[in-house]
């Protein structure tokens, strides 16, 4: 189940590399927005947190995006598993990240995984591979 949830909120996505001197193009290939920044998980398939998504509760989620890395870190409930506790356990996702116009992609080192969405004037929305979608928020 934990890889599940891990999977889930991944949010977060995918290549690496510095940034040109104007913050939107390099190496990495990234044609679009420097986004870096801070990010809080706003909504779990549209629904405010906290909010329920298969067996588990999302209760927080904050993101962080620098010149070429971002480090997401999310707090779930499990209804079964976990360590249990009243508070939920931390989950930390981090990887690599890019850019176009009007998209973002997350690569996540741990899962191999990329996570795709649609920027936004104060934030994006990303989609996992169970189609669960993230919202983020400036």
């Amino acid at each position: 189940m934990r890889r599940v949830v891990i999977t889930l909120f991944a949010s977060s996505l995918v290549a690496c590399g510095s940034s040109g001197s104007d913050g939107t193009t390099g190496p990495s290939g990234r044609t679009g927005p420097n986004i870096s920044g801070t990010y809080t998980l706003k909504t779990v398939d549209g629904k405010p947190l906290p909010t329920v998504s298969g067996d588990s509760t999302f209760l927080s989620g904050l993101m962080v995006i620098n010149d070429s890395t971002w480090t997401h870190t999310v707090v779930v409930r499990y209804a079964q598993g976990g360590s249990g506790a009243a508070a939920g356990d931390s989950l930390i996702q981090k990887g690599p990240w890019t850019t176009t116009p009007s998209s973002v992609k997350l690569l996540d080192f741990g899962l191999n995984e990329v996570y795709t969405g649609p920027l936004t004037s104060n934030g994006f929305t990303i989609s996992t591979k169970t189609s669960t979608s993230l919202g983020y928020s400036k």
